[in-house]
């Protein structure tokens, strides 16, 4: 096999954006704002049910009342359960997507279930409003993505120029089960503890952008220009010149670089993650959660979960190193991520514990397609023809 074949799976987005172009990637802003407000995956559940929640309440009308919906529709399929007619919601026409807790795309259930599922035949049941709710499979089925994406809320629909805004603060468990502490505040706030409340009637609230949480260990070594460092310490340093592949490299010819850093990540808060920890006949060791993307020795992009005894990992001089135990373990704390300033899939291959493995771009193809859509209306809308 000459050239890498990256076949890590990304979930379908919904029509409008499937067809798209290339994706531009997120903003150094928006970067900014989701290491900010870095959520564990029970916490961006607990939103995406808010924002869901939120959206049906507060711009559909009630489907609870003798008349349909006035921004509802049939999509023309039924639920895997009991084959229900799937009733989709839409929260608003405006372009920028004013007030919409889904973004401009604003299709309630699409954006609700496409955030934390890959595609799937949906389920259908009505929630305590009245409202059709699309869920997928429980946990740990594989069609539940580890790491949803969750939206990041702003005063402006241009997030180079929008004030952050804030969602009602929630609790979680031991377990990372999560709760907004109110779940029927549909507000807003200026400060991440829901102290104050934004005065939506001003300019009203907008989504900039859908935010994924990070996988690495805080004392992982990753491949810098002159040497190894802890991930922590790097971020801690805001150190650049990550070590990456070169575009062109092949898995006969594999060839490194020095690259720019665009972001890093970091949860902010403590909780429960699943960590897999991987040890090589040469004595080599990774340790990462269990969606983190790795190369294998045949060159597919795959998550950490996946990998098996007798798989081989891929070194940076392209020797193979085979895989001799497999330990799954739980930890309680923060993991971290790394994004270099590339774009190209290849030169987004790293070097954590001397193996090859994938950047965050491999768990964020979903999440750029998503904001490339909401980034775009930045536009000004003099410059948007008519």
């Amino acid at each position: 096999m000459g050239n890498f074949r990256i076949m890590f799976a990304t979930f379908v987005i919904a029509a409008g954006m499937a067809g798209a172009a290339a994706p531009a990637h997120a903003t150094p802003i928006l970067e900014q704002r989701c290491a900010s407000d870095s959520l564990t995956p029970g916490m961006a559940r607990a939103r995406l049910e808010w924002a869901r929640q939120c959206g049906d309440r507060i711009n559909v009308q009630s489907a609870t009342v003798p008349v349909a919906p006035a921004f509802s529709y049939l999509t023309g399929a039924n639920s895997a359960n009991g084959g229900i007619p799937l009733t989709e919601y839409v929260e608003t026409d405006d372009f920028f997507g004013r007030n919409s807790f889904s973004g401009t795309a604003a299709n309630v259930n699409q954006t609700f279930v496409q955030m934390q599922w890959r595609p799937v035949l949906w389920n259908a049941s009505n929630d305590p409003f009245g409202f059709q709710k699309w869920t997928g499979p429980a946990l740990p089925s594989p069609l539940v993505l580890a790491r949803p994406m969750y939206p990041t809320f702003g005063n402006n629909s241009n997030i180079n120029t929008a004030t952050q805004l804030f969602t009602p603060p929630m609790t979680c468990n031991a377990s990372d089960v999560c709760t907004v502490n109110s779940p029927n505040d549909c507000r807003l706030f200026t400060d991440a503890g829901g102290v104050t409340p934004y005065n939506s009637s001003v300019t009203g609230f907008f989504v900039n952008g859908y935010c994924v949480s990070s996988c690495y260990l805080p004392d992982q070594q990753i491949a810098f220009e002159g040497g190894n460092e802890g991930i922590l310490d790097a971020l801690n340093e805001l150190r650049t010149g990550v070590t990456t592949l070169t575009p062109k490299s092949t898995l006969n010819s594999i060839k490194t670089r020095t690259d720019e850093v665009a972001s890093y990540t970091r949860d902010i808060h403590e909780a429960k993650q699943v960590i897999f920890t991987i040890t090589t006949r040469s004595g080599g060791q990774l340790k990462v959660t269990d969606k983190h993307p790795i190369l294998e020795g045949n060159g597919r992009i795959v998550q950490a979960q996946s990998i098996k005894v007798g798989n081989q990992l891929i070194k940076p001089d392209g020797t193979r190193d085979e895989v001799v135990s497999v330990i799954q373990t739980d930890y309680f704390g923060k993991v971290y991520n790394i994004k270099p300033a590339s774009t190209n899939r290849v030169a987004n291959i790293l070097i954590a514990q001397g193996f090859l493995v994938g950047s965050s771009r491999y768990q964020n193809d979903d999440v750029d397609l998503i904001n490339r859509i909401i980034l775009g209306r930045g536009i000004p809308t003099d410059v948007i023809p008519q």
